[in-house]
């Protein structure tokens, strides 16, 4: 047994059955009856409402003894009613007595409460309800008839003065059976032709909040439960009648209240996000905003959730992810090393955290070591330590050998840009040199490129005869292309390797 219940020291039990426990318990103002309501379903909420609605109508009439309290607040639902010491009003005797008891009991008949569950006390000022049965319940009707009944069968009171007119003796009892005749007519009235309500829309409100919406109604409410995760949990979400429909009293009002099923959160840390989706729904619940951070694990596997695991929730209800975005990688931006030589480049890759990767070499008339392209392009944002492939710039040697005639081997000319053959072929012997003319020998070695398997030669001769072009084909790198000219006079002479100026030189007249 509890000591204490509430700001209540508990002296014994009365009385307890289903979500209702009767107390004998004892505060500062003195003792009285504890009526406790364990509020959990439905039920016991509609229960106490009529309950208290009974005390306010109670109170309205004068007839509630002083120091009762009501508590309607989350898990303190109770009423303390006082002890009431004065004696007892029943049998009434007295036409205020009759009357005072006729208007409480018409008062409470609409509630269901009817006079075998109250016990009235007579007062000072008059009738006083020293207590009332919480968990009665009496239809309208049945509560009149029970009240006429009793105030019908109730004697007119002991006649003090045995001298009285007759008239005096019997006007109680035919008063007491006017009022119950009354009673009865009017209940009879009620019951055969009850009024009609049109029922309000109660969707959207709390099961109390519905119920107090339609108590002067009379109707028979009954709750029922369902789980929709889309709609507001704890309200009425659908009611059978609809609502605009006209019932009676005692017309049954279905009401569906939403209290999805509970269920916890599972846990979905190291899943991908895929898998983490799968086993929401399998759990009955759905995925919200996901959103992302860098961390050590992969890119797309869920880090945490919200609410994190484990937690009660109603299914349903949406779960947040935090999925990986895989490490935090350092970015840099690549600077325009074109026209710089590779020393500087390397140097300027180094602070930028960068690295030289491949180093690519092809003929040019820039200076050697020059970078003429880069890749990526200028500007790039590259990740930190990310290599960075340079062109340079490089030269072939070519060579004039001293009185010495070669017979020239030339590849042939490959404008398509196709596969040189491996060796060139020959070109034709220079004729004897006519009076004044002389012949220069040629030879060119290719440089190897890493990056092409060819390169196209050209020569380009211009003396006294004019401006031609003796050599002008494509030739495997790595190799030599050997050969001479005919000039006459000075010559000057002029190497293009892959459209780019190489070479020139001059050759003087002996």
């Amino acid at each position: 047994m509890p000591e204490r219940l509430g700001p209540y020291e508990v002296l014994h039990q009365e009385r307890g059955e289903a979500f209702l426990s009767v107390w004998k318990v004892r505060n500062e103002s003195g003792e009285g009856r504890l009526y406790w309501f364990e509020v959990r379903e439905p039920e016991a909420r509609a229960a106490f409402f009529r309950f208290r609605k009974a005390l306010r109508v109670l109170a309205s009439l004068n007839a509630l003894p002083k120091g009762v309290e009501i508590s309607a607040k989350p898990g303190l639902y109770y009423v303390f009613w006082p002890a009431v010491s004065a004696p007892s009003a029943l049998p009434a005797k007295g036409r205020k007595v009759v009357i005072e008891v006729g208007r409480i009991l018409s008062a409470l008949a609409p509630l269901g409460y009817a006079l075998p569950d109250l016990d009235l006390r007579l007062g000072e000022a008059g009738i006083v309800v020293g207590g009332l049965d919480p968990l009665a319940e009496h239809d309208e009707a049945e509560a009149a008839r029970l009240g006429g009944r009793f105030l019908k069968g109730l004697p007119a009171g002991r006649n003090k003065q045995r001298s009285r007119p007759r008239l005096q003796a019997w006007l109680p009892g035919l008063l007491l059976g006017l009022l119950g005749t009354l009673l009865i007519i009017a209940a009879a009235n009620r019951y055969l032709n009850p009024p009609e309500y049109v029922l309000p829309d109660l969707r959207g409100l709390s099961a109390r909040e519905a119920l107090e919406k339609v108590a002067p109604m009379g109707l028979k409410v009954v709750f029922s439960e369902a789980g929709d995760p889309n709609k507001p949990r704890d309200v009425v979400i659908e009611q059978n009648p609809e609502p605009g429909v006209r019932v009676k009293p005692l017309h049954r009002l279905e009401l569906l209240i939403n209290r999805p099923k509970e269920g916890v959160v599972p846990k979905l840390s190291g899943l991908t996000l895929e898998e983490a989706q799968q086993r929401l729904a399998a759990s009955g619940f759905q995925p919200a905003d996901v959103k992302s951070s860098h961390s050590e694990r992969p890119a797309g596997t869920v880090l945490a959730t919200s609410p994190p695991a484990a937690a009660p929730l109603p299914q349903g209800e949406q779960i947040k992810l935090l999925v990986s975005e895989g490490p935090n990688t350092q970015t840099t931006i690549l600077p325009n090393l074109v026209s710089l030589n590779l020393e500087d480049a390397k140097y300027l890759l180094s602070v930028a955290e960068l690295r030289v990767g491949d180093v690519q070499k092809i003929p040019s008339p820039e200076p050697e070591g020059t970078v003429l392209s880069q890749s990526p392009p200028a500007g790039s944002e590259l990740a930190v330590g990310s290599p960075v492939t340079l062109t340079v710039a490089t030269r072939s040697e070519v060579l004039i050998p001293k009185n010495t005639l070669l017979e020239p081997e030339l590849p042939p000319s490959n404008p398509e840009g196709n596969a040189a053959p491996t060796k060139p072929e020959p070109v034709a012997k220079e004729e004897a040199p006519a009076p004044g003319e002389r012949i220069v020998p040629i030879r060119v070695s290719l440089p190897n490129q890493s990056n092409q398997a060819t390169v196209h030669v050209r020569l380009e001769v211009t003396d006294e005869n004019g401006t031609r072009t003796p050599i002008d084909t494509y030739a495997p790198v790595g190799t030599a292309l050997e050969g001479s000219v005919k000039v006459k006079g000075t010559a000057h002479f002029k190497l293009y390797l892959n459209g780019f100026l190489y070479q020139q030189w001059d050759s003087q007249a002996p």
